[in-house]
């Protein structure tokens, strides 16, 4: 009996400390498992993963917070219905500890996948999160912070208003040099920019998030700005550059190899062959895309994959395939059909669809819908434009907000020895923030000019010249920034622009009006000035630019080139904004 008694407290023994290494296993593959809610889960980490979650034995902790990780990665391929049914099961479980990180990643993540489904209570979650994460958790706080500034509100926040927070939180990030967080703040100010229809500088700002995410991100998180980049591009209709993205992505996915990453470079091939009409194209496109639809949710890829095909059935004369489709159609309830209304692609599809079944009264109804809403864009966009400017005001004042805040909450410590300091203080602070405030709001960041708000008010401005002489306006094109940006980066993009923004400055006089306007162009305006000296001035602008290198890669230079457009005019410039417009069209894209 003593001997059997021996033999059961050896076997508990070994069993306990076998026990003890494995939760510590598994405590040390949580640890090296958890990522920032705005990266993604390394993708081989997925068998252990998988191994440790079926152990029955495991710690009930442990199985949480390996649950969540689980969920990150599914949601990190498109698998968001499995990911939905792993956090249901976690915020359903009274004996999860509410106040605990665990509880507030899964709010956010039931909020991101409902973000990727468009669903309007995306920003029920997002707001629990962040008061969930405050001053506690600061991944999950960002990155609700970020859902809530860029797509909730929409109808009751002013467009610039939002775009100054963003802008805010990126200085502030940028104080901190922390690069993770700095991408993920430009993806959003992407998102933001494309909400209004500015697709050329959401581009920009998806293209600043992926080549700074290739630094700090997983490979499969990283091609998710880009694919954004590429939307962008054909948006604007930009489709050289979303071609080039498309082949940057390409390339880059021949690591990750995931089927929502293969999904996603089929269905941006599918959309641009659909967009160009290119149909032999879309059919091999789509062809590819179908094998991956099945392993991917996403409802807008597999909604405009069905539309993408029934624009081959009508290229293919398919009358059966069109009319079931237009079937389908009819037969959806009244919210879903208003749902799709709003959709430009859906709309030429339908117009094409009636019209290839001879419904004419029903195509031109369609068509009129497709072209009021791309009329609307348009307004929009016009629109938005004039906001953009304000929303860098509103980001120095919520910066100078913030500023003012930390001072208030030192100032108590001791009020009665710093009354007479603190007074002071306030005053310096008052004529360091106006100072600061009118250089800001007219200084371009990257290259130290004035920036299109501020130099095209200065223009305006000018009085008519005096007899026999004149007010010469030149307009330069940096005409290779894109082929710069694909090739070497965008770090590379702006050491060429501040390059050429040093040669401006060397050539000109001090009364010169110089700016940036855009992404790749500056103005020079010479103000009062003999004809022929004016055009002299603009020749040694132009040669100083031609003999201008920059720094590409490590111990590598190249030139710049560009190109110029001169406007002469005896009056003043009130009418700016229509010469500026016809000077910028005249410009040949080099880049295509």
């Amino acid at each position: 009996m003593k001997a059997l008694l021996t033999v059961n407290v050896l076997f508990w023994l070994c069993a306990s400390y076998a026990y003890a290494d494995h939760n510590e296993e598994v405590e040390r593959f949580i640890i090296a498992g958890q990522t920032a809610t705005y990266d993604c889960p390394k993708s081989d980490i997925t068998p252990a993963l998988d191994r440790h979650l079926a152990n029955h034995d495991l710690a009930k902790g442990q199985k949480d917070r390996l649950s969540l990780i689980k969920s990150h990665s599914l949601i990190c391929v498109g698998q968001y219905h499995h990911a939905q049914d792993i956090l249901d099961t976690l915020l359903n479980d009274n004996s999860i500890d509410k106040e605990s990180a665990l509880y507030a990643g899964a709010v956010y993540q039931v909020g991101f996948i409902l973000d990727v489904q468009e669903n309007p209570k995306r920003c029920e979650y997002y707001a629990e999160a962040q008061d969930l994460a405050r001053d506690r958790y600061s991944d999950i706080y960002l990155s609700a912070q970020l859902g809530l500034i860029t797509v909730c509100n929409q109808d009751t926040t002013d467009i610039s208003v939002k775009l100054g927070k963003l802008y805010a939180l990126l200085e502030r990030f940028v104080e901190i040099g922390d690069v993770a967080a700095i991408a993920h703040i430009h993806n959003n100010i992407g998102l933001l920019y494309g909400s209004i229809g500015q697709n050329e500088l959401a581009a920009e700002q998806y293209l600043k998030s992926y080549y700074m995410g290739l630094e700090v991100y997983t490979t499969s998180n990283q091609l998710a700005t880009l694919i954004s980049a590429v939307s962008a591009n054909m948006a604007s209709g930009d489709f050289v550059a979303a071609k080039q993205n498309i082949e940057i992505f390409r390339q880059a996915n021949v690591e990750v190899n995931t089927p929502l990453t293969n999904a996603w470079l089929h269905y941006a091939e599918s959309r641009y062959y659909f967009r160009l009409e290119e149909y032999e194209n879309l059919r091999n496109s789509l062809l590819k895309l179908h094998f991956y639809l099945p392993k991917v949710s996403s409802t807008i890829i597999h909604r405009n994959a069905k539309l993408y095909a029934i624009a081959l059935c009508i290229y293919d004369d398919d009358a059966s395939c069109v009319n079931a489709f237009l079937t389908q159609q009819e037969q959806m309830s009244d919210s879903e059909h208003k749902r799709f209304l709003a959709k430009r692609d859906y709309l030429w599809v339908m117009s094409q669809a009636y019209f290839y079944t001879k419904n004419i009264e029903k195509a031109e109804k369609t068509f009129r819908l497709y072209a009021k809403l791309s009329n609307q864009q348009i307004l929009d966009q016009q629109r938005s434009g004039r906001v953009l400017g304000v929303a860098n005001l509103h980001g120095q004042i919520t910066s100078l907000e913030n500023e003012l805040l930390e001072q208030e909450s030192q100032k108590y410590r001791s009020i009665v020895m710093l009354t007479a300091a603190f007074i002071l203080l306030l005053a310096g602070v008052y004529f360091f923030v106006v100072k600061r405030y009118i250089r800001r709001v007219s200084t371009d960041t990257l290259t130290g000019l004035l920036n299109e708000r501020a130099v095209i008010t200065l223009m305006r401005r000018l009085p008519q010249a005096q007899t026999s002489r004149t007010n010469a306006l030149a307009v330069i094109e940096i005409s290779h920034i894109r082929r710069i940006t694909a090739k070497y980066g965008h770090i590379a993009a702006e050491r060429a622009l501040q390059a050429a923004s040093v040669s401006l400055r060397k050539v000109t006089r001090e009364e010169d009006i110089i700016g940036r306007l855009g992404n790749d162009q500056f103005v020079v305006c010479l103000r009062n000035i003999d004809e022929s000296l004016a055009l002299e001035s603009f020749e040694r602008v132009q040669n100083a630019l031609d003999d201008t290198q920059f720094i590409s890669r490590a111990s590598q230079q190249e030139s710049i080139e560009s190109q110029l457009s001169v406007y002469l005019s005896t009056e003043g410039l009130s009418d700016i904004d229509d010469v500026l417009a016809d000077m910028r069209g005249s410009f040949t894209n080099e880049d295509a």
